[in-house]
């Protein structure tokens, strides 16, 4: 009687920030690092990882660092680097919640923190042709996650990711001009011109009380 088991996949949420920080959440069924073929072997219960010393944990989790370092490779505006060192955790590999008592079957979540380089405007995953499963991934910018998920198969280089390019702030109102030397005469004679007026004015006003108590005619209060 022949059996089958579930053939294992990886699942890459890249999800990149306005900062220009990314995270990479990759969720690795422990399969793909302990057999060149993943299918012959069951899922990998809980109890394989329950059970472990903290010594033998930490090997696994290395085993997962070097099988990742080897099967991906990031790509940021066409320029190939290196998977970062990754932090792995144990996740429960029915629903991707974290590791618990009644966990049955066990994945690892390996997380990867970084910053785009400078000028880069696109992002991609290089898989490798040993990688023996297939990968899909999905990508989230700004909180808003890509419609579209990619499936991309051992030895395949997803399509470039476009990042959106920030917008630029308004440009500065323009300072005011200081004013023109011509703006600056006309002031002076209108300002000289308004002088000028004053001035004759308060002289005619004096004039006229002068003439005024000159000839203005006594009053008599008896008679002539």
């Amino acid at each position: 009687m022949a059996r089958a088991h579930v053939v294992p996949s990886m699942t890459v949420e890249a999800d990149f920030a306005a900062d220009q920080s990314y995270v990479l959440r990759i969720n690795v069924d422990p399969r793909t690092f302990l057999a060149a073929d993943p299918t012959t072997l069951p899922p990998v219960p809980a109890s394989w990882y329950r059970e472990q010393t903290p010594d033998q944990m930490a090997a696994t989790h290395q085993k997962a660092q070097e099988y990742l370092s080897s099967a991906l490779g990031v790509l940021f505006g066409g320029q190939k680097s290196v998977l970062p060192a990754c932090e792995v955790q144990a996740i429960d590999g029915a629903d991707n919640t974290p590791f618990k008592e009644d966990t049955q079957e066990v994945h690892l979540l390996a997380t990867v923190k970084g910053r785009v380089p400078t000028g880069a405007a696109t992002f991609q995953i290089e898989f490798a042709k040993d990688a023996n499963t297939s990968l899909i991934l999905l990508h989230t910018q700004a909180g808003k996650a890509e419609l579209r998920p990619q499936v991309i198969f051992p030895g395949e280089t997803s399509r470039a990711f476009q990042f959106t390019q920030a917008a630029e702030p308004p440009p500065a109102s323009p300072a005011p001009l200081p004013p023109s030397n011509s703006n600056r005469l006309y002031l002076i004679i209108a300002l000289s011109v308004a002088c000028i007026i004053v001035t004759v004015g308060w002289q005619l006003l004096k004039r006229y009380r002068h003439h005024h108590r000159l000839h203005r005619r006594p009053r008599s209060d008896g008679p002539l």
